[in-house]
């Protein structure tokens, strides 16, 4: 019986990036005083910005309000990481890269005995035993898959030219017909069979060194059935891809693709956990299990890579009709074809080869060296050559210890599906919590707008380097030159307040008013508001100024007594302060620095008079007034220079802070309205508990995913 994949359309496979951090604000006595932000920043900048700075710092001094402590509440710019980092004396030490491994790898093992039920546990213990192998010597799977049948019935006959693919691409011309190649072609295509590419010196899979070769023919082939598994194994040695601990599954296969329901379903989220990765990266091999080879046992077999191999004409057709292109570096077709040129299979979506050409080219290479010009014209036609390369930059040993490219994939790809995952079993929760028609369209628009709220993060980030690399190197910001500033020093606010206000995140305060547009749709939707009473689901926290320390309370959470508002303005809010704060303080600056100049000139241009009166010579007169002016125009360059870079990296940072900012204001907003859609009617007890349970596993899924952004 010819083993069955089965393909289910994905939904809502965007990743969530709500964090867990957002419910996790401190009270306000907890806060540590800090000084203003431009000052704050100095004592981060280097020495030589510090000394440079004082003046500027004493300026800006003389500018603070009564409350010593003017500084933005966590919900503002972003300070629950801040205020943690700085309340902790000694912060955690970087993890050394063996560390970092071990710590995803049992970051995922906690992931599996927590919420195995949200993973594809087949692939995720893939993952955890590649990360427990050396870093840069891990095993590599490769699934080679030839397609019996296309989703319309029609034969493609893959699974031969899988088979030949095969022993083409681990064939070595240089001997003679090995013994394992005729075993490959003889065997059964419909019984699943696995190849060890294992060097001589290399280990077998019990981890014992392979025993010493009887003949030539003998030392590169060694089949054995393995009794765990069931399956039949060869062990084979091949010069291109020896040393790299890569392992091959040939079965055959038939990818069925259900058509979607053209009505409403009465699941709507019904199989939106499976994908076609994990579908075909989790191939089920059916091992018989009686002696008339009538039972058998489904046996997941999950693999880093896969090429689907067809046949011909309809089996391009086929590779054609699946989303192959999405998983390029994990996936790959390959289709037995022979093309008039080598430049025609460039523009396809899949690789071609075509195996009578390639096996003709070893054929004339093992009849005679001669044949070299023959033998390499007729390879490079072959086109095994392509996915010989591909196989072997996956699989290749990285010597300076980093993590094969496979391995890093694959524990993206599980950790990407969870929060798919994940975000369809809050959708779950939230349609189940109504019994009115409008359950499942809140939940679809609970899922949407976790994938809005990311695609908002993304591109708010792209649009704040974009836009401030544009601002600092255009010809507005370049007519502050320190040695313009004796007719410019006037202008200095009003070319650095039109920078602000033109350049700092515009399009992201839009698109995130329209954002939270939909937000308050989908509670109105889900009947959590029906008129502008007290009820603040929905409802943003404004950004304010925190009290001195002193002045604090120790009642409850001070948010919860905040003003709300129906959109975030943190951007607005931070773009005030810069205008506020920050930009005076420049103009100020700027102003002092021309004066001290002109002062000091002046000076030295004095002492050089006197001198020359004092009957000494022009030339030495002449020097002092050099030295004098030199002097004050390198200060003055030195202290303006630095001053500019320092308010360059402050407009970012609070760019970047504030984008954070809004990101975790509004999951904290979705995430208290999926607390409202899911606690309310019947059971709502339990399903608010398993919406807790569903965060937790988020949180570890993003800590995993930092442990993987870090992993080396």
């Amino acid at each position: 019986m010819a083993p069955r994949l089965r393909l289910w359309p994905s939904i809502g496979s965007g990743q969530s990036t709500l964090t867990a951090q957002a419910r996790l604000t401190r009270p306000a006595a907890t806060r540590s005083p800090q000084a203003c932000r431009f000052c704050s920043l100095q004592q981060r900048a280097k020495p030589r910005t510090q000394a440079l700075l004082a003046d500027a710092q004493q300026i800006i001094a003389r500018r603070r309000v009564s409350t010593a402590s003017a500084v933005v509440e966590s919900e503002a710019l972003m300070p629950p990481l801040a205020e943690t980092a700085a309340e902790d004396p000694e912060p955690t030490p970087p993890r050394t890269p063996e560390q970092t491994r071990a710590h995803l790898a049992e970051t995922l093992h906690a992931l599996q005995q927590t919420a195995g039920t949200l993973f594809n546990l087949s692939r995720l213990q893939l993952a955890i035993r590649s990360l427990q192998q050396p870093a840069g010597q891990e095993s590599i799977r490769v699934a080679v898959l030839g397609l019996a049948g296309a989703p319309t019935g029609a034969l493609v006959g893959g699974s031969k030219s899988a088979k030949e693919l095969l022993r083409l691409i681990l064939a070595d011309p240089l001997q003679d017909e090995q013994t394992w190649e005729t075993q490959l072609a003889t065997h059964d295509p419909k019984e699943p069979l696995i190849v060890r590419v294992r060097g001589p010196n290399e280990s077998s899979k019990d981890g014992h060194a392979a025993a010493p070769a009887k003949s030539s023919q003998d030392s590169t082939c060694a089949m054995r059935f393995d009794k765990n598994g069931g399956l039949a194994e060869i062990e084979v040695s091949s010069p291109i891809l020896d040393g790299n601990q890569l392992e091959f599954l040939v079965m055959e296969s038939s990818l069925a693709v259900p058509t979607p329901p053209t009505s409403s379903p009465s699941d709507p989220f019904e199989g939106a956990t499976e994908t076609l990765e994990e579908t075909i990266l989790v191939p089920t091999v059916e091992i018989p299990t009686s002696a008339d080879g009538l039972r058998y046992t489904p046996v997941t077999a999950p693999v880093h890579q896969a090429l689907v191999v067809t046949n011909g004409i309809l089996g391009a057709a086929a590779v054609v009709n699946l989303p192959l292109g999405t998983y390029k570096d994990e996936v790959k077709g390959a289709v037995n074809l022979s093309l008039p040129s080598p430049e025609t299979a460039s523009d396809l979506p899949f690789s071609t080869f075509d195996v009578n050409m390639s096996v003709e080219a070893i054929g004339l290479f093992r009849e005679s060296v001669a044949n070299t010009r023959a033998y390499e014209t007729l390879w490079t036609r072959g086109g095994v050559s392509e996915l010989t390369r591909w196989l072997r930059e996956g699989a290749l040993h990285r010597a300076d210890g980093t993590t094969k490219p496979p391995v890093r994939r694959l524990v993206a790809s599980v950790l990407r599906n969870a929060l798919a995952s994940i975000q369809d079993a809050e959708a779950k929760l939230v349609a189940a919590s109504s019994t009115t028609e409008s359950g499942a369209p809140v939940a679809r628009a609970f899922v949407s707008l976790n994938n809005g709220l990311a695609a908002w993060a993304e591109a708010a980030h792209a649009e704040l380097q974009t836009q401030l690399d544009l601002a600092f190197s255009g010809r507005r910001w370049r007519k502050l030159g320190w040695w313009k500033l004796f007719w410019r020093a006037d202008d200095v606010t009003m070319l650095s307040s039109g920078l602000v206000t033109q350049q700092f995140l515009p399009q992201a305060e839009q698109n995130v008013v329209f954002l939270a547009g939909r937000i308050d749709e989908a509670v109105r939707l889900a009947g959590l508001r029906t008129s502008e009473g007290t009820n603040v689901v929905g409802r943003y926290t404004v950004p304010v100024v925190a009290a001195e320390p002193g002045a604090a309370t120790s009642t409850g959470s001070p948010a919860a007594d905040l003003p709300r508002t129906q959109w975030p303005t943190h951007i607005s809010f931070t773009r005030r302060y810069l205008l506020d704060e920050t930009v005076p303080a420049l103009q100020a600056l700027a102003q002092k620095l021309v004066l001290q100049t002109l002062g000091t000139s002046g000076l030295s241009t004095a002492l050089a008079v006197l001198t020359y009166l004092s009957s000494l010579g022009a030339y030495e007169a002449g020097a002092v007034a050099a030295v004098g002016l030199v002097y004050s125009l390198g200060r003055m360059q030195k202290k303006w220079e630095a001053a500019r870079e320092f308010w360059e990296s402050e407009v970012r940072e609070e760019g970047r802070k504030a984008v954070r900012s809004i990101e975790t204001s509004v999951a904290t907003v979705l995430d208290e309205a999926r607390d409202a859609a899911v606690s309310g009617g019947k059971g709502g007890a339990d399903r608010w508990q398993q919406l807790r349970n569903l965060r937790q596993t988020r949180a570890l899924v993003e800590e995993a995913n930092q442990a993987l952004a870090q992993l080396k």
